[in-house]
């Protein structure tokens, strides 16, 4: 029935959650392929050289924008590897909500997993919801795993 399954992290326990979810979903499914993603918004200048200013000099150099990305990538591979999935990670320079959409598009996905932070529709006014624009633009099926 799902044979590609995307799920994206940004590190977060809830995020944490959708990917041991979609890992343990695609375990159980024969051939299925596991694409975890991630969104990032590059540092500007102006930010990377005001965050570079409050560090040590031998940190300096290692500062850029992929390394949160990199880092929560890791650790979502990891914990779906444990599960004995097949994984592939993706990052890209997008909004959550649209890296998660175009990445399902690209990879033709089955299946579309988002954590749900429940927010309430006092913080979904706020901030905007990554899973409910998920869930009204996915060309696929979408399991949101709340918190």
């Amino acid at each position: 029935m799902f044979k590609t399954i995307v799920v994206g992290t940004d590190g977060s326990a809830n995020a944490e959650k959708a990917v041991t979810a979609a890992a343990q979903l695609a375990r159980t499914l024969p051939d299925a392929r596991l694409h975890i993603v991630t969104a990032y918004r590059p540092l500007t200048l102006e930010e990377l050289t005001r965050a570079r200013a409050g560090l040590p000099d031998e940190f300096r150099e290692v500062l850029n924008a992929h390394t949160g990305a990199d880092s929560t990538l890791a650790s979502a591979k990891s914990i779906a590897e444990a599960y004995g999935v097949s994984v592939e990670t993706h990052e890209l320079n997008e909004r959550a909500a649209e890296a998660l959409l175009d990445l399902a598009e690209e990879v033709e996905a089955d299946l579309l997993v988002v954590g749900s932070r429940g927010e309430g529709l006092a913080g979904r006014a706020l901030h905007g919801s990554v899973s409910t624009k998920v869930q009204h633009h996915a060309s696929c099926s979408v399991l949101t795993i709340h918190d």
